[in-house]
């Protein structure tokens, strides 16, 4: 009898294509926009992750890597299984941070529901774009961020990290990961505000 393990089981060129998403700073959620389709799909990444996540998990702290799955997002990242202090990833990190505060204090501030960033049919549009360029508050953050003042480019960064899809010219969503992200944010600084006595 042949024992087979997961190396048996995992293509070479995913596991590969998986590795140089994580090491570039980008998660693996669950599901990608399709933009033919203009619908969410399954992605195959992270349901190759889900179903193998112990051979994942050995291999990555093989490399120094600890792998980590976000359930309450539905997605997976790495981070440096050895290294507590700042690095590349904690950067990134920080400035997904940056981007989500200053775009979920924009959209409260407007008047919408939160949950709608994260609709396909509604997230942000040209008009929004248009609308954080003005505000100068904001590009100073930014700025001080180290990112770009252009909103453009920084929808760009947050979707390449694979926390926000693009939908059409000027159009974004946060998926599940860029919402969950952006909701823990929200529920540290509402934990964070002194109480008031009423």
């Amino acid at each position: 009898m042949t024992n087979i393990n997961d190396f048996d089981l995992i293509k070479i060129a995913d596991s590969t294509s998986i590795y140089r998403d994580l090491a570039a700073g980008k998660v693996i959620p669950k599901q990608l926009y399709h933009n033919l389709r203009s619908e969410l799909i399954d992605n195959s990444n992270y349901t190759l992750l889900f179903k193998h996540q112990s051979h994942f998990y050995q291999l990555y702290q093989h490399i120094g890597f600890e792998l980590v799955l976000d359930e309450s997002g539905e997605f997976f990242y790495i981070k440096d299984a050895q290294d507590h202090e700042s690095n590349e990833a904690d950067e990134n990190a920080f400035k997904v941070q940056v981007i989500l505060m200053l775009l979920g204090r924009y959209y409260a501030r407007s008047g919408r529901d939160l949950e709608n960033i994260g609709k396909i049919d509604l997230g942000i549009n040209a008009d929004d774009l248009k609308a954080l360029s003005k505000n100068d508050e904001y590009i100073d953050i930014l700025t001080t961020a180290k990112l770009s003042g252009d909103w453009g480019k920084v929808l760009e960064f947050l979707s390449f990290r694979n926390f926000a899809h693009k939908t059409g010219d000027k159009r974004y969503f946060l998926n599940a990961a860029g919402m969950s992200f952006l909701y823990k944010l929200v529920d540290e600084y509402q934990s964070d505000e002194p109480e008031t006595d009423v």
